[in-house]
């Protein structure tokens, strides 16, 4: 018996959860610093930090948008005299739509410390430990009638056997529940000053994520040869799957100085899970217009996958950025393609302390 359209798209809703099993990755990685390595909370100076990135891409197939936000800030003084301790919080949301009425939803939130132990009195070298735990929980919304129906039919007409209970909005909610899982991410990372009178600056980490993690990570069982969903196929999401695969990541930051109004910054950010490895390398150039403002310029590539436009402007302290990605792999063939475009900013707040002034009473005589 030939199934549902409304089947078929839910099934693909299930492998859209499958596909998002990937880690998110950002095309402007380094407006989100927790996210790339826990090792960067709270390594700025300043009081605290505000920023986000809004990535959107897929628009022809309804859309997949990503909304990311954090805060991290250096609180108190380590165990020695120039070291610090940073904390931090992160935020990151995936949202896609699979036909008109059906959206998914992964939310991952994430607390991070790190301590950064100064090689010299003068901050000049900083080796950093930070870790990070966070959870992710999933989200399915369903609101066609039609789909509801099709799902409540008998297996042997072609349906899928459900309950009008299980298709309530608890009872989606309680499937969903049982998908969410929580992790462990750790990483560290060196920053050097080459120069300092020039700000030259050289940022190497490295970060593991998911640490301990299942060596499969299917979420759904296999689909029936006629395409028709059950109560047993969409009951085969299991939390130990939902667990994903160690991710193993590693960044490279340069800023040098070429004359007085232009700066060099190459970066590069690979990351691998399983046998999967993609290589992200940028090439930033900034120019001085005033004193607290500089124009930045790049282009970037992510192997396999897509050229990148960067542009980004700096004001004093507020970081903006935008990007855009020229696909290069076999999703250019999808019709009206429209590639991925991402919008960062990222602000350091400074609080100063206002100094107590002590009375002095001055003798006329002298």
């Amino acid at each position: 018996m030939r199934s549902s359209p409304y089947l078929i798209v839910l099934l693909s809703l299930c492998f859209s959860l499958t596909v998002g099993a990937q880690d998110t990755h950002f095309t402007l990685h380094d407006y989100n610093p927790l996210w790339l390595n826990p090792a960067q909370t709270g390594a700025f100076s300043g009081t605290v930090r505000v920023g986000g990135i809004y990535r959107g891409q897929w628009f022809t197939l309804n859309g997949m948008s990503t909304p990311s936000a954090y805060v991290d800030a250096p609180v108190i003084r380590g165990l020695r005299e120039f070291d610090w301790i940073g904390v931090g919080a992160n935020l990151i949301s995936d949202k896609a739509g699979v036909g008109a009425d059906i959206g998914l939803q992964s939310t991952y939130f994430g607390f991070s410390a790190a301590y950064h132990l100064a090689l010299d009195n003068r901050r000049r070298n900083v080796f950093t430990l930070g870790a990070q735990y966070g959870s992710t929980s999933y989200g399915i919304d369903v609101e066609s009638g039609a789909l509801r129906q099709q799902l409540t039919i008998d297996p042997n007409l072609g349906g899928g056997g459900l309950t009008q209970g299980e298709l309530t909005p608890s009872g989606m909610d309680e499937m969903m529940d049982d998908m969410s899982y929580s992790s462990i991410n750790a990483g560290v990372m060196l920053r050097s000053v080459l120069d300092a009178d020039k700000g030259n600056v050289l940022e190497i980490g490295v970060s593991m994520f998911h640490i301990g993690g299942p060596e499969k990570e299917s979420l759904i069982a296999e689909p029936t040869d006629s395409m028709g969903l059950d109560s047993t196929t969409l009951g085969a999401f299991d939390r130990e799957d939902l667990n994903r695969r160690s991710t193993l990541r590693g960044n490279a930051r340069l800023d040098l100085e070429l004359n007085e109004d232009w700066r060099f910054q190459p970066s590069i950010y690979a990351q691998t899970s399983a046998s999967v490895t993609s290589v992200s390398v940028q090439a930033w150039g900034s120019r001085r217009l005033k004193p607290d403002v500089n124009l930045r310029l790049g282009l970037g590539y992510r192997t396999g996958d897509a050229a990148q436009v960067l542009i980004g402007l700096d004001y004093q302290q507020l970081r903006a950025a935008l990007s855009y990605d020229l696909t290069v792999s076999s999703a250019r063939n999808v019709d009206n393609y429209q590639g991925a475009f991402e919008l960062a900013a990222q602000y350091i707040i400074n609080i100063y302390k206002k100094p107590t002034v002590v009375p002095t009473m001055l003798c006329p005589k002298i």
